[in-house]
C-alpha cells in the first residue's frame, strides 16, 4: 500500500514523530525549514567534526567526484585511498602501520572481529575466537558489533540472534569506585577484574578484547581512572590476546588528541576509526592494525578479511583527506584542548546552580553529566526517560545535546559539540543549556526510582 497523499515515505527513527526539515548548516549551526537556528552541541552524532558547509570540504568532494568517485578494491587501488591510509597511520601510536577502510563504526567492529579470529587462526590456534566486549558499551548495530556490546536498549532488535560473547565489568572512576579508593587502586582492581574475566572464559578461547577508550553513548562519556589503558594492555600481552581500541567517538581529535589511546601511550591491536574522520560529509570508517597482524596475513596466503563494496572508496577518502586538511591548516586539536577547559569550567558552574545534575566528566570536546533527584542525587525512574526528555527540551531551545545511557541509568547526555567551536560559540552553548536546565528543573526530573549509580546490571545474554 502507497504512503497517504502528503505524508512521508520515509521511516524514520520513530515511526510517530514529527522531524524537522534541516535545510543547511554552516560552522556549529544547523537551520530548518522554518528558518529556526540550532547550535550543534553534540556534532550530530558526535560526527561533525569540523562542522557544517565547508566549502573547502565540499570543493575537494566535487574535484574528486569528476575523476573517479568509485573503484572496487579487488580491482583498483586509488591515491586518495592510499593517501588516507598513509596520513592515518602517520598519526597513530606504535606501529599501526596499516589501514583498512569500510563504511561505517559498526562495519569497522565487524571487520576487527574477523581480522582478530583470522589472526589467531592463521597463527594455528583457531580455538582462540571469543571477544571480550564491556557491560556498558556500544560498537554498533550489525549483529557481531551488538554482539558484543552492552547496550541492552538496541540488542533486542536481534531477538535471540546475537552471539553470546562475554561481558567485562564496566571501568569509570569515581562510579564504580569503592568509598576511599584512591585512582590508583581503582585502576589496579577494575584491570584485575578484566583479567580475571578473561581466565573464566579460559584465554586459550579468546581471541581479543574490545574497549572504548571513553564509553560514548552507552554510558554517556564514562572515563577510566589514569593508568587503566596501560593495565589493560599488559593484560593482553600476558594472557595473549589481541586489545581492539574502538576509537569510532574519541578518535580524530575528539578528546583533545588524534587518538585517545595515545593520552597513556597505548598500542592497540586494533584501532577503529570512523565518524570525525570525514566529518559527516561521506560515510567512510577503517580499521588501523598493527604490523605482526599483517605479516600474519602474508605468512598465511596474503588475503585479508573481505571487506565490502565500498570499502577504499576514492571519492570517500578524498573526503577526509580534506577533513584533515582543516584539522591540521587550522591548528584544531589545540582549539580543541582550550575550549574543553572552557566548556568543564562552564559545566562545573552550571552544576552549582542546577541541583539536577551531577557527576561532570570528559576529556577535550567530549562531555557528559547525569540528571538526577536535586535532594537524594539518584537517578530519575527509569521509565521517564530523563536522557530524552531533556535533549527534547533543549531542541526546543534551539540546542542539541545527544541522549545517553542505558536502562535504568538512561540519565546521561553528551555535549560534544564541533570541534571548531570558537569561545563565543561556546558560551552561548552554555547558555543555552542554562535555559534548558532552568526550563526541565519543572519537569518529571526529580522522581527517584530504585536505581543507584554505583550498582549496574545487565540483563542475561
Amino acid at each position: 500500500m502507497n504512503a497517504p497523499a502528503g505524508s512521508s515515505a520515509l521511516l524514520k527513527q520513530n515511526a510517530d514523530r514529527a522531524y524537522p526539515i534541516v535545510t543547511h548548516g554552516k560552522g556549529v549551526y544547523l537551520y530548518d525549514s522554518t528558518g529556526k537556528r540550532y547550535l550543534d552541541g553534540s556534532s550530530g552524532a558526535m560526527t561533525a567534526s569540523i562542522g557544517h558547509g565547508s566549502t573547502d570540504v565540499a570543493d575537494a568532494i566535487a574535484a574528486q567526484a569528476r575523476q573517479i568517485a568509485f573503484a572496487y578494491r579487488t580491482q583498483f587501488t586509488n591515491e586518495p585511498a592510499e593517501e588516507l591510509a598513509r596520513r592515518l597511520t602517520q598519526i597513530a601510536p606504535g606501529d599501526l602501520d596499516y589501514a583498512f577502510f569500510v563504511n561505517s563504526g559498526s562495519e569497522a567492529t565487524e571487520f576487527a572481529i574477523r581480522a582478530a579470529v583470522g589472526h589467531w587462526r592463521s597463527l594455528g590456534r583457531p580455538a582462540k575466537a571469543k571477544i571480550l566486549g564491556g557491560q556498558i558499551s556500544y560498537h554498533g548495530m550489525t549483529m557481531g558489533a551488538l554482539s558484543l556490546s552492552g547496550h541492552s536498549a538496541r540488542r533486542p532488535d536481534y531477538g535471540p540472534l546475537l552471539h553470546p560473547f562475554a561481558i567485562t565489568p564496566p571501568v569509570s572512576f569515581p562510579r564504580y569506585a569503592r568509598q576511599g579508593e584512591a585512582e590508583q587502586e581503582y585502576a589496579a582492581r577494575a584491570a584485575a577484574e578484566l583479567e580475571s574475566a578473561i581466565l573464566a572464559e579460559d584465554p586459550e578461547t579468546v581471541a581479543a578484547v574490545i574497549v572504548e577508550p571513553i564509553v560514548g553513548a552507552a554510558g554517556g562519556v564514562l572515563v577510566p581512572p589514569p593508568g587503566y589503558l596501560t593495565l589493560l594492555r599488559s593484560v593482553c600481552d600476558r594472557l595473549d590476546v589481541l586489545l581492539i581500541a574502538d576509537e569510532v567517538i574519541t578518535g580524530a581529535g575528539r578528546t583533545g588528541e588524534w587518538y585517545a589511546c595515545t593520552t597513556e601511550g597505548v598500542v592497540p591491536d586494533l584501532l577503529l576509526v570512523g565518524k570525525g574522520i570525514s566529518g559527516g560529509f561521506a560515510p567512510v570508517a577503517g580499521v588501523l592494525l598493527r604490523t605482526h597482524l599483517v605479516d600474519a596475513v602474508h605468512r598465511s596466503g596474503g588475503v585479508a578479511p573481505f571487506g565490502h563494496t565500498f570499502s577504499a572508496n576514492p571519492l570517500g577518502a578524498a573526503t577526509c583527506l580534506a577533513v584533515l586538511d582543516v584539522l591540521e591548516r587550522d591548528g584544531v586539536l589545540e582549539n580543541v584542548r582550550a575550549r574543553g577547559v572552557q566548556l568543564e569550567a562552564g559545566l562545573q558552574s552550571l552544576a552549582a546552580r542546577h541541583r539536577h545534575i551531577a557527576e561532570i566528566r570528559g576529556r577535550g570536546l567530549l562531555w557528559g553529566f547525569d540528571l538526577v533527584d536535586p535532594l537524594t542525587k539518584r537517578p530519575p525512574a527509569p521509565q521517564h526517560s530523563a536522557a530524552t526528555t531533556f535533549t527534547d527540551e533543549c531542541f526546543a531551545q534551539g540546542l542539541i545535546v545527544y541522549p545517553a545511557g542505558i536502562s535504568p541509568l538512561n540519565n546521561a547526555v553528551m555535549i560534544c559539540p564541533p570541534l571548531v567551536i570558537t569561545e563565543p560559540e561556546t558560551a552561548e552553548l552554555l547558555d543555552r543549556l542554562d535555559a534548558a536546565l532552568q526550563a526541565a528543573s519543572g519537569g518529571n526530573l526529580h522522581t527517584t526510582s530504585g536505581a543507584s549509580t554505583a550498582v549496574v546490571t545487565q540483563p542475561p545474554r
